[in-house]
């Protein structure tokens, strides 16, 4: 996909054990920019998501039947290259060197301004997109 074409559409896998969280935050996103968004909230949810191969995926650390830097070295293991994002309220230095080591393309705190906040996050998807089509 090139995310250049300004028509084309990019599929954000957007994945958070806070379904309400969930909801407001894919309701932000789809708000920035042309994304489209699917969610999932669960391991389960996301192994089936991923059957539609998004071209970003946003994801939490912290959840309860999947860890967010498990499931991004579970991909990179298999061979997957989708850029991930991890879109989580740990802003420690520490978790953030852990999650780029195991290759992330971003890291983004969801605390804060939610007009900035989410502005990071646009950003922060696009540019892999945009790095992967020159």
């Amino acid at each position: 996909m090139q995310a250049s074409n300004k028509k084309e559409r990019i599929k954000v896998l957007f994945v958070d054990d806070d379904v309400e969280f969930l909801k407001s935050a894919k309701q932000c996103l789809k708000l920035q920019g042309a994304f489209d968004v699917e969610s999932a909230s669960s391991a389960d949810e996301v192994l089936e998501k991923m059957k539609k191969k998004p071209d970003v995926i946003v994801c939490d650390i912290n959840m309860p039947d999947i860890n967010g830097i498990e499931f991004l070295k579970a991909l990179r293991e298999s061979g997957n290259n989708t850029p991930f994002i991890v879109f989580t309220v740990t802003r420690d230095k520490e978790t953030a060197l852990k999650a780029f080591n195991a290759g992330a393309n971003g890291f983004v705190g969801k605390s804060g301004d939610p007009a900035v906040v989410f502005s990071t996050l646009k950003r922060c998807i696009e540019e892999p997109l945009t790095t992967n089509s020159k």
